[in-house]
């Protein structure tokens, strides 16, 4: 009797990524996932933590050169 995908459990899928010779196992790795496309809250979530490393690069390049003067 045959499984169908949503009946595996995570038990049976690591047994079978265990058992999967090397080129098997790349194979089964390569499957491409799309990029999630992002909208409103997330993006700005992104945007806001991305100028906040860019302050905080500037902060700690500031006191580098500050301590060494």
């Amino acid at each position: 009797m045959t499984k169908h995908p949503e009946q595996v459990s995570e038990a049976d899928a690591g047994f079978v990524l265990s058992t999967l010779e090397h080129d098997q196992l790349v194979g089964v790795k390569q499957a491409v996932v799309p990029r999630r496309k992002l909208h409103g809250g997330e993006l700005l979530i992104l945007w806001a933590l991305r100028v906040y490393l860019l302050f905080m690069m500037a902060v700690v390049f500031w006191q580098a050169w500050t301590a060494t003067r």
